[in-house]
């Protein structure tokens, strides 16, 4: 497995387990301070491989920035993850899956 491989696919599992957690798909924690939040947890990510196009005044359809701007879009974002549609690593080689 190349770097680009390893990278790509610890890309996507991040972006998956974003989705995952956004649709409530995930399983609960055992302990609260295990429970995954949203500014703790999933904006980071967000931050890092979505908003750069998703925040007003870019290319993006819709900002990606707050819980409430997120949450709606959370089965959608999890389907375009999972089919490797998002991010969309064509536009920067350096961010994506």
């Amino acid at each position: 497995m190349t770097v680009t491989s390893r990278f790509r696919f610890a890309a996507f599992a991040g972006a998956a387990s974003v989705a995952f957690v956004l649709a409530g798909a995930g399983a609960a924690a055992a302990a609260a301070e295990d429970d995954p939040t949203f500014t703790r947890d999933i904006a980071p990510i967000l931050q890092q491989k979505c908003e750069g196009c998703h925040r007003v005044g870019q290319m993006a359809p819709m900002p990606l920035v707050t819980y409430e701007e997120v949450r709606p879009w959370a089965r959608s974002i999890k389907s375009k993850v999972v089919a490797r549609e998002m991010p969309p690593w064509h536009i920067d080689k350096t961010v994506g899956i």
